[in-house]
């Protein structure tokens, strides 16, 4: 035990060292702005008599708008000029859609508004993520892995505080709260650091060195697709304060997947770490199927902590690969990759749930496609990263200890 919270408390010292804590606050805001708005869900079908479907394509909705936004992010980023102006315009946007999606009753201008906040949202998450990745391979690594993090901690956050409200009005007042005080830290702490001009690389620099953006898109679409089923089928199978509890659970035990993998991954290698996170999550999600979630809080909570470990592993594969330059734009280009794939993923996994609502009980709505996406996300991962760890210099610089060897030019005598 002595041992272990000596290398928590080292791990802690490290992340503080290697991220900016007013970009990491204001990021885990934006994030659960997102997250308190789910467990309410289930409300949006009162008076409108369509099921599943109303809280489908609200969701849906929400995620497509932010793979408009992750798509145009890199190249936002560069009219804007800094990541902090990305981020406020973002963040004021974001703030006053959501106050009137919270003010108006009407489905229809409600799916409308919650798609220019997904754009809105994911643009900011992009600014703050790659203002927050800077440094050589080694720093990119571990701060990518704490932003992924912190991601799903402030998601994580958002779900508990979201448990409280039964009303979808009142948590999306409460979400545009969260986006004000993302924006209100923005201008506090975060500086605005222009872009410096991309160097011309070489010609022979110019041969890419890394797998490429299919790989972290495909980790990236399987994951979110799965939770999106979630999201959706959850509410209608337990009280609010149960799925609040799940879910919260899941994304916590993600969390602590992806300071594992940041600490572990360099000696299993890329390819064999989302492979082998790949069929656990699988595995995972076969035992939905058997899990009530009326019943027993404890088997659904083991449940999640299962599910949410290896989905997390998951996710940090994609992130990392996802970071295969030094340059903002470049970043920014990778994790709009991860995040407009995650959204695809994240919208169709919710318009499953919604239609499979009465070909499937209970979990299997989200246990089927689920197998079926990861399964494809295991073996195309296998066939396009290289197995070697040296062959990504990404991943093989995750661990900040792991240096090249200095080598002494003088001669033996």
């Amino acid at each position: 035990m002595i041992r272990l919270a000596a290398r928590i408390a080292g791990l802690a010292r490290l992340a503080v060292r290697d991220v900016r804590p007013a970009a990491t606050i204001a990021l885990a805001c934006a994030a659960a702005s997102t997250g308190v708005v789910i467990p309410a869900l289930r409300s949006l079908d009162d008076g409108v008599g369509h099921g599943r479907m109303s809280a489908s394509v609200f969701t849906d909705a929400h995620v497509l708008g932010g793979v408009l936004g992750a798509m145009l992010g890199a190249r936002l980023l560069r009219r804007a000029g800094s990541a902090r102006r990305l981020a406020t315009a973002a963040l004021i946007a974001s703030t006053a859609i959501t106050l009137g999606m919270a003010a108006v009753d009407s489905l229809e201008l409600r799916v409308a508004l919650r798609f220019l906040d997904g754009g809105c949202h994911l643009l900011a998450i992009t600014a703050l993520v790659g203002a927050a990745t800077a440094g050589d391979a080694a720093e990119r690594a571990r701060r990518a892995v704490i932003m992924g993090g912190t991601i799903v901690l402030g998601l994580a956050g958002g779900l508990g505080v979201g448990g409280a409200f039964h009303r979808v009005a009142a948590a999306l007042a409460m979400a545009s709260v969260l986006s004000a005080a993302a924006l209100i830290i923005v201008q506090l702490r975060v500086a605005a650091e222009p872009l410096a001009p991309a160097p011309p690389r070489p010609a022979r620099d110019r041969r890419p060195r890394t797998p490429g953006l299919l790989a972290p898109g495909l980790l990236a679409f399987c994951e979110r697709f799965s939770f999106g089923s979630m999201t959706i089928a959850m509410p209608w199978l337990a009280a609010p304060g149960r799925v609040g509890l799940v879910l919260g659970v899941f994304l916590t035990a993600s969390l602590a997947a992806l300071i594992a993998a940041w600490r572990y991954a360099p000696t299993l290698g890329p390819r064999r770490l989302a492979v082998r996170s790949s069929l656990g999550f699988t595995l995972a999600l076969a035992a939905a199927a058997a899990i009530d979630l009326s019943g027993s809080p404890a088997v659904a909570a083991l449940w999640a902590v299962a599910a949410g470990a290896t989905s997390g592993a998951l996710y940090s594969a994609a992130l990392v690969l996802a970071l295969p330059s030094a340059e903002l734009a470049d970043r920014a280009r990778g994790m709009a990759t991860v995040h407009a794939a995650g959204s695809a993923g994240h919208a169709l996994g919710a318009l499953s749930a919604g239609l499979l609502e009465l070909a499937l009980p209970g979990m299997l709505v989200i246990a089927v496609p689920g197998v079926a996406l990861i399964l494809v996300a295991a073996v195309g991962v296998w066939l396009t990263v290289p197995q070697a760890a040296t062959d990504c210099p990404v991943i093989g610089a995750l661990d900040a200890g792991a240096r090249p060897p200095v080598t002494d030019p003088t001669p033996p005598p």
